[in-house]
Order: structure tokens, then C-alpha cells, then sequence
């Protein structure tokens, strides 16, 4: 009975919204055809760089979906349940185990020093013990370094980097580790030859890199080596940075190049000296489209530089200075060390408007541009199907906009009748198909009518002041 309720409110729901004004397909620039598997009432799409690049209003309202005859359906911005939690990628706190490392023989020695490790797992196959077995006679002399070995069988995500943590009363730290990964314990492959973490303080600028790249690796366990002989690292914590795929309940972040537009001579940012006008202290880039952008990551163009960089934002081509907002301020490094080299991790974004244009200002001058990397989570619609299939996409357009459709009401009235889990399935986008092309894209001119009532009444003003000035005229000669 709940289920036909249900239905027949859903049914009234497309019949109040289907009598909403409606642009149709041949007012846009591009269309995406939408393929969906199996029958549903309402679907979810997740927009594309391709899609970004096509947009006129940065509010996304030049966005609508079309059914075979060409005609809009209800459709509007879409934010799963789960959104808010998932803006970054997950930190992943693992179990961990200690492992002691045994000193190098001696020459002669006998090799009998290999570590037995003796486990015991749970029910769930998670480790629940390990110790390590080196005998009486190599005992004495391990050292008091430790390997970590890191419980990863319960996480089936991809991983994308592991984390490392230590006090921060301890200043000017450079450690090296060395990365392994196994599924059994027994056979391990390297994930990380050398890397390097670090805090250093130089200047009043403070270097900071605490993560280590697994380049979306699975596995079910890892082992933390550490290679140099520096200080003890206090109050170590590790975490696993995880990598989710897009799911109808879980978007994920994406990440994209920002375009190179040149160097600039001067600077905009207030906190900063505004510069000679000659060298190049400023650089400029640019995105798709007006994106929610809430990680940053600068790569440096030259070995051994570092600069204090801000990081500006504006949603639209402006010759304001104040459209500039400052997201960012950190320290960029690139230091070669070894075979490899070392840079800072990504930098979280302060909040801000959506922004196409950025620049990176810094405080000391650079001779190459660095690389921007900008995060951000795709925005997401939903539409109900409504009239015959197959359905598009269209995007791009200067002259209409989506209607305001009650879309939220219908997506509550099927989750009250398929659970309260329930989320509308993903469809994926096809390859673009012009429609209008990028002439929907430009804005059309608008006629000045010929506005007789503006004209009847500067003659009406014009004779009665003529009138009285002839009136006045005609006093005077009286007189």
C-alpha cells in the first residue's frame, strides 16, 4: 500500500513539474547522450571537465536534460547524503605493529638472524598480534630502530599515499623510508624506493611534506622502513590516504591542470610589495569553467628553489583588483635529493566562490612558471524520466535556463518507498554531439525599440516651457 502511495504521489509530482516553462534542446550549444542501464524514475549525473567547458553561468543554470523529442524534464542540481563527508580523500588510521630490526652480522658470523614472525589473526582475518622471533643470540644486538608494519587488510580501497605524523615541538625533522607492500607476508614488492619526509624551518618559512605516494596501490599489508640515521621520530602516527571511485553515494574528487597563461610583472595581492613592472613575479592560469576548488598543489619548475606563494581566485574575467580572493599562502619547495625529488603536499583551499582565473603571486621572483594543481568534487544532477528515451544532456547557453523544477520532493518520495539508502543510480555521459555550437554561447544583442512615450513627453516639456517663455516675453513688452 506504502509502495502505491508512493507511486501515485510521484506521478502527481511529474504532472505538477511538467507545467513548468522549459527550454528545449536546439536553444543549447552541445548535448551528451545519457546511457543508463535497466528501467528507473529518476538518475544521477556527474558533470565532466567537458561538460565545465561549455558553461555560460557559473550558477550551472545553462544545464538541462531532454528527452527523444527534444523537450526538458525535470531536472536539478543533485547532493548525495554522503557528500559532505567525502569532499577530500579518506585518512585511514591502520592497525600497527612494531618490528624490531636486527643488527647486521658480524664477519663470520653465522646468517642464522633472520626475524621469525609468529601471527595471530581474528575471525575477520585482521592481525591481532605479531611477534618477532630473533633468538638469544642476535637479541642483544638489535637495534632500537623499528620497522612498522601496517594492518591494511580491512581497507579495499585504493591507496593513494601514506602519512606520516610526529610531534610538533620537534622542529627541523628530515627522515627516509622505504615502502613495501605484501599480500601474504612472505612475498613483499617495493611501492617506495626512497622517500622523504620532512619539517624544516628556514627564515621564519616553514618546509612541510609528511606524505609519501602509493599511486593507488593495493595491498594488503605494508612495511615502513626507515633508511637514514636521524633522531627518533616522537609520537609517530601513520595513516593511509584511501582513493574511493565515484559511486552513486560517494562522489569522488578529481583533480585538473590549470592552464598556463603567462607571467605578470605585477602583483595584486595587497600583502605583498606590487613589484618593478619588469621581472616576472606573478603567474596566470585558468580553468574549464568556474569550478569549487578545495585543494591546491604547486610543483615547482627548478631543483633546489623555494618561495613563499599566495594563491589568488576570481570566478570571471573582471579589471577589478578586489575580484581577486586570496585562498592560499604556503611555502613551495622543490629540493633534489639523492635520484629523487622532494616537494610540499597539497594545501586545502579556503573557502571561496566558484573561480575559472588564478594566479601565483610570490614573494620572491621565479624563472620558470610552476605547474597548478587544483582539486575539486564534480557537481552532480538528477533528472526524472519523464517521456520516451533515450535521454541528453545539453549544456552552453547565452539565451535560456533550466527551470526551477520541486525535484527534491520527488527524489524524498522514492527514498521513502525504496529505503532510506537509497540514492538514484549513476548514468554515464557518451561522446558530445553539436547542436547550436558556440554560437548558443553568445549572448544575443538586444534592439533598442523607438520609445515614442519618452519622445511624446520631451515635446510635451519642450512646448509648455516655449509657451512660457513666450508668455513672459510678451509681459515684458506690455510693460
Amino acid at each position: 500500500m506504502t509502495r502505491i502511495r508512493s507511486a501515485v504521489l510521484f506521478t502527481c509530482l511529474i504532472c505538477c513539474v511538467a507545467s513548468a516553462p522549459a527550454a528545449t534542446a536546439d536553444q543549447f550549444a552541445y548535448a551528451w547522450p545519457l546511457q543508463t542501464q535497466g528501467s528507473g524514475s529518476a538518475w544521477q549525473i556527474e558533470l565532466t571537465p567537458e561538460v565545465y567547458a561549455t558553461v555560460v553561468n557559473a550558477d550551472l543554470r545553462d544545464i538541462a536534460v531532454v528527452n527523444a523529442a527534444g523537450e526538458a524534464v525535470p531536472a536539478a542540481a543533485y547532493h548525495p547524503l554522503v557528500a559532505a563527508a567525502t569532499a577530500r580523500e579518506d585518512l585511514v588510521s591502520p592497525p600497527t605493529f612494531s618490528l624490531p630490526v636486527p643488527a647486521k652480522p658480524a664477519a663470520g658470523a653465522a646468517s642464522g638472524d633472520a626475524i621469525r614472525l609468529q601471527i595471530e589473526r581474528g575471525s575477520d582475518g585482521r592481525l591481532r598480534r605479531v611477534d618477532a622471533d630473533l633468538g638469544a643470540a642476535s637479541a642483544a644486538a638489535v637495534d632500537a630502530r623499528h620497522d612498522l608494519l601496517l594492518d591494511a587488510s580491512a581497507v579495499k580501497l585504493a591507496l593513494g599515499g601514506v602519512r606520516i605524523d610526529w610531534a610538533q615541538s620537534q622542529s627541523d625533522v628530515s627522515a627516509q623510508f622505504a615502502v613495501d607492500a605484501s599480500d601474504d607476508l612472505q612475498q613483499w614488492r617495493n611501492l617506495a624506493v626512497r622517500a622523504t619526509v620532512l619539517r624544516l624551518t628556514q627564515n621564519g618559512n616553514v618546509l612541510d611534506r609528511h606524505e609519501i605516494a602509493l599511486n593507488n596501490a593495493h595491498a594488503a599489508y605494508l612495511r615502513l622502513h626507515r633508511l637514514d640515521d636521524g633522531p627518533d621520530l616522537a609520537q609517530l602516527t601513520v595513516q593511509l590516504r584511501t582513493v574511493a571511485p565515484s559511486t552513486a553515494a560517494r562522489p569522488a574528487r578529481q583533480w585538473l591542470v590549470a592552464a598556463s597563461d603567462g607571467a605578470d610583472s605585477k602583483r595584486l595581492d595587497p600583502s605583498l610589495p606590487p613589484g618593478d613592472g619588469q621581472q616576472p613575479i606573478a603567474y596566470r592560469y585558468h580553468l574549464p569553467a568556474p569550478l569549487a576548488i578545495d585543494s591546491i598543489r604547486i610543483e615547482l619548475a627548478d631543483d633546489n628553489s623555494l618561495a613563499r606563494m599566495h594563491v589568488l581566485s576570481r570566478q570571471r574575467p573582471d579589471n577589478e583588483p578586489n575580484a581577486w580572493m586570496q585562498r592560499a599562502n604556503l611555502v613551495a619547495f622543490r629540493l633534489h635529493q639523492d635520484s629523487g625529488v622532494i616537494g610540499n603536499d597539497e594545501t586545502a583551499a579556503s573557502s571561496g566562490t566558484r573561480a575559472r582565473d588564478w594566479r601565483l603571486e610570490s614573494a620572491t621572483p621565479l624563472e620558470h612558471a610552476p605547474a597548478l594543481s587544483l582539486a575539486y568534487q564534480p557537481d552532480r544532477f538528477v533528472f526524472l524520466a519523464q517521456g520516451e528515451g533515450p535521454f541528453r544532456l545539453v549544456a552552453g547557453s547565452a539565451k535560456t535556463q533550466r527551470g526551477d523544477y520541486p525535484v527534491d520532493a520527488a527524489i524524498a518520495s522514492l527514498r521513502a518507498s525504496q529505503g532510506s539508502d537509497w540514492q538514484p543510480p549513476l548514468a554515464t555521459l557518451g561522446s558530445r554531439a553539436t547542436l547550436q555550437g558556440d554560437s548558443a554561447l553568445i549572448a544575443p544583442l538586444v534592439e533598442k525599440k523607438f520609445d515614442w512615450k519618452t519622445w511624446l513627453l520631451w515635446a510635451v516639456l519642450v512646448g509648455a516651457a516655449a509657451l512660457i517663455g513666450g508668455l513672459a516675453l510678451s509681459l515684458l513688452k506690455s510693460k
